[in-house]
């Protein structure tokens, strides 16, 4: 009898009768190498990228190619009877999983989650090895194949492994083990639940299953326990469907989150313990997008606004740990927005969980971006992608929109080279595309929306795709990529009269804005955060006034890694509310104080704490940001102005004398407090033993270092008593955009310092006091085919008719301090160059340029007193 037991024990162990579902992270201690150096291995946690840095190096390209993530498993003998599974959450591009050397499966796409069953290929009581193998190399099959963000490499999301029971819901799946919750009919009194879930049997024997789930109120009260029993075959699986009606349900909406939830689980025949389960939170709500009065919500309009959102981090690279999606977000909620198009990808579970919590609407898209490849592998790869997006994420009450498409016409329509036969032949295979992706949207989810982003090009009227989703969203760049704020409204009314009956959302919108850039002068392309204001101002009063459209999302939430960029900061796209370390912009204020209902005030110009007006007649001006009717703001406790708010903002002229001045502004209860230094131009001269004299010349704006925290103010035209510049030019590399040149200069990281220059001056004074000083040029050749041609030993008229050639002579008060100047040459183009000078003013410094061929330019000065 005592050995009948124990071997009745072993058969109850063994077997798992009494097993449940086991998660537990893997993401700890993986030894990494990549094929470009096999050589060097390291100890890595998940999640990781191979990108982090290299994606921002000066001159090189990051890499992309495959890498091996290796660690050891040791699998209990209990295993045997079970069924084990690991569960990636993202991992770009390609992944293919070895057990011991044979390969347990392999996925395809860079932005959704997959499972793999490692079951058959582990040896029990003993150690496994596991490697995987991750390839994020350009493959014209497999989308993105091109886009302004970074293609991080690496298992950047969550790993997880999940050990069940033989008899077990599905996991290997397009969903990832997500079982589906519809809601196909809701309303104010009643709402259809249908729960949808895969049972499979993974024994050689047949079972009997109960199914049984709990649906449960936001309180995690129980409404109703369902089950039903099923009869499974060996190697057997069977759909399991149960419905329930909620009355009088309560809503989910951005400003009432209301969410319930299910828990789903299995039990054997004659078992009370359950072999496996899985639980759920969901929403009920209806929506309608009118092609004439916008978006509804559960019959009430609401205009949606809110941001783009990529998900890199400085540092990091995409590998976030969830509670930087979780700061994220919520950050974007307390902007006040109630909407997000998780551009142009899907993104973590977690920011969609997120999203759920907190009421924010969701616009998810595959990352079909810029160009399509005219193959059936690659429409195949797309369409999986869809149906991967879809199931994972349909759970989600707030997610809206089904994306599948951005701007696939911009490549084409750029590319001179594209013969005409060929670029008809890319239109028809975008548009084939876009038909099989809203054919399968809705055939997955026929109740949400579906959408695509669209640049501002007529072609997309004329394939006939716009007509295909819908929901049509404009990128629109008026005012930065495209000239005249005013003519963002004006297109908005012109496709809406051409094209009537098509719901109309801006899906992007922006310019770049880097915050070591100030000035009160705002222009188009100058990188100010003053030129942010203006457009962002201008677009959001535009969308107000405009009932038929459905709302905007922000070009970006934060600036974000892009590799090929070169603009005021190289591998950065800077048109976020944030920086790409977190730390707001002021435009992230300006949007609370128009979406908020909360009370708020901020002065903004935190970055710019030093005013420079001309002298004590030229008036400062202090941008104000409040949600108030009208605001009071104080300088030094003592005078008070007040002013009405309109449209958040409030500027506020200030005459105020040298010094430091605490400003606090106030409307009721809330206030924001400030501190500005203030320093006339007229006397900086004067002052040269205290603080040195830092100028950006050749441009209207500011520039504060980030590191010295010296800040070189705009430049100005000579007049006597004071310094300037004589004669030239401002520096523009484009007519219609850049200020200056937006290439990145290489030996320095203040790059808005050199790409803004005077061309053709003649020279810069200074009516110092007699001294000794020392006097440092900045200067960058902006020409990639500047000539390095030596002229020295060739006649004036050889050096004259020489193409390309930028030579100049360098004179202090009359005498030549350096000769034959050609910064290609000597120092290498598109590169940063300071040259130091000690003088002495005797009647000033005059710094002349004299020129041999080409043109003089300077990019900055800086005088110091010795």
């Amino acid at each position: 009898m005592k050995h009948l037991k124990i071997a009745f024990l072993l058969f109850l162990f063994g077997t798992s009768i009494y097993a449940q579902r086991t998660v537990q992270s893997l993401n700890s201690s993986w030894q990494f190498s990549r094929e470009n150096n096999p050589g060097k291995t390291e100890t890595v946690n998940i999640p990781h990228t191979w990108n982090a840095e290299d994606a921002f190096r000066d001159g090189k390209e990051y890499f992309r190619g495959k890498a091996t993530y290796t660690k050891n498993l040791f699998a209990p003998q209990k295993w045997q009877n079970d069924q084990v599974f690991l569960k990636f959450e993202g991992s770009n591009q390609v992944t293919e999983v070895f057990v011991n050397g044979i390969s347990a499966g392999k996925h395809i796409g860079g932005y959704t989650g997959f499972v793999i069953d490692i079951s058959e290929e582990l040896n029990f009581a003993a150690e496994n090895e596991l490697k995987i193998v991750v390839d994020n190399s350009h493959d014209t099959n497999i989308p993105p194949l091109d886009a302004d963000f970074n293609f991080y490499g690496g298992i950047y999301r969550d790993l997880e492994l999940i050990i069940t029971d033989k008899l077990h819901f599905e996991l290997e799946n397009a969903a990832a083990g997500n079982i589906l919750i519809r809601t196909p009919e809701v309303s104010e009194e009643k709402a259809t639940v249908k729960i949808e879930a895969t049972v499979v049997n993974d024994s050689e024997a047949s079972k009997t299953a109960i199914v049984a789930v709990d649906i449960l109120d936001p309180a995690s009260k129980i409404l109703k326990t369902l089950s039903k029993k099923v009869r499974l075959k060996g190697k057997e699986a069977k759909n399991v469907i149960f419905e329930y009606s909620v009355e009088n349900p309560r809503l989910w909406s951005p400003k009432d989150p209301q969410l319930y939830s299910f828990e789903m689980n299995i039990k054997g025949e004659n078992a009370e313990e359950k072999l496996d389960e899985f639980s759920s939170k969901f929403g009920l709500r209806w929506f309608e997008a009118d092609p004439e009065n916008g978006f509804f919500l559960n019959g009430e309009p609401i205009k949606l606004i809110g941001a783009n959102r990529h998900q890199d981090l400085k540092g990091l690279g995409n590998a976030l740990p969830n509670a930087v999606h979780k700061s994220d977000y919520k950050m974007i909620k307390e902007m006040g927005a109630n909407f997000v198009r998780t551009a142009h990808y899907p993104q973590d579970p977690e920011v969609y969980r997120i999203c759920d919590e907190l009421g924010l609407i969701v616009w998810s898209e595959v990352p079909v971006i810029n160009n399509v490849t005219a193959t059936d592998a690659y429409h195949e790869v797309v369409l999986q992608m869809q149906k991967e997006q879809i199931q994972q994420y349909f759970n989600h009450p707030s997610v809206i929109f089904w994306g599948y498409m951005n701007e696939i016409f911009i490549r084409l329509v750029f590319n001179n080279e594209m013969t005409e036969p060929d670029k008809k032949a890319k239109i028809e295979t975008s548009v084939e595309l876009a038909e099989k992706l809203e054919k399968l949207t809705k055939e997955l989810d026929p109740y949400r929306l579906s959408v695509m982003a669209l640049h501002e090009n007529e072609l997309y009227n004329t394939s006939g795709i716009a007509d295909i989703p819908d929901v049509i969203g404009w990128n629109l760049y008026f005012g930065w990529y495209s000239p005249g704020l005013e003519n963002f409204g004006k297109f908005l009314d012109e496709q809406h009269e051409r094209y009537p009956n098509r719901p109309l959302i801006i899906s992007e919108y922006g310019p770049g804005a880097d915050v070591r850039i100030q000035t009160e002068d705002p222009k188009p392309w100058d990188y100010s955060e003053a030129y942010q204001l203006k457009l962002h101002r201008s677009y959001i009063n535009q969308v107000l006034a405009r009932d038929y459209v459905v709302g905007m999302a922000a070009w970006n939430f934060a600036d974000f890694g892009s590799s090929f960029r070169q603009d005021a900061m190289p591998y950065i796209n800077q048109k976020g509310l944030l920086n790409f370390d977190r730390s707001k912009k002021n435009i992230y204020y300006y949007y609370q104080a128009r979406l908020l209902e909360a009370p708020m005030i901020f002065i903004a110009g935190e970055e710019y704490e030093y005013k420079f007006p001309e002298d004590e007649n030229e008036p400062i001006v202090i941008p104000v940001f409040s949600n108030a009717a009208n605001v009071t703001l104080s300088v030094n406790d003592s005078l008070e102005y007040s002013s009405e708010i309109s449209d958040g903002l409030a500027f506020f002229e200030l005459q105020l004398p040298e010094g430091i001045h605490q400003l606090t502004a106030t409307h009721g209860e809330v206030s924001h407090s400030r501190t500005i230094y203030v320093l006339q131009r007229k006397s900086l001269l004067k002052k040269l033993h205290k603080r040195d004299l830092t100028i950006n010349v050749g441009t209207h704006v500011n520039y504060k270092d980030p590191v010295t925290k010296e800040i070189w103010i705009s430049d100005q035209p000579y007049e006597a008593g004071e310094f300037g510049y004589v004669g030239g030019e401002v520096y523009q590399k484009s007519v219609t955009k850049f200020q200056g040149t937006a290439s990145d200069i290489q030996g320095t990281e203040n790059d808005p310092l050199f790409q803004t220059m005077r061309e053709g001056i003649e020279a810069y004074k200074f009516d110092v006091e007699d001294g000794t000083y020392k006097v440092t040029l900045l200067f960058a050749e902006p020409e990639f085919n500047a000539s390095e041609e030596n002229i020295y030993n060739l006649s004036t008229s050889e050096a004259q008719n020489l193409e390309g050639v930028r030579s100049f002579d360098v004179l202090i008060n009359g005498r030549t301090v350096s000769e034959d100047l050609n910064l290609a040459r000597d120092y290498g183009r598109i590169r940063a160059v300071t040259i130091s000078y000690t003088v002495k003013a005797e009647n000033g410094i005059s710094i002349e340029f004299s020129e041999n061929t080409g043109r003089s330019l300077l990019s900055g000065i800086k005088l110091e007193k010795i």
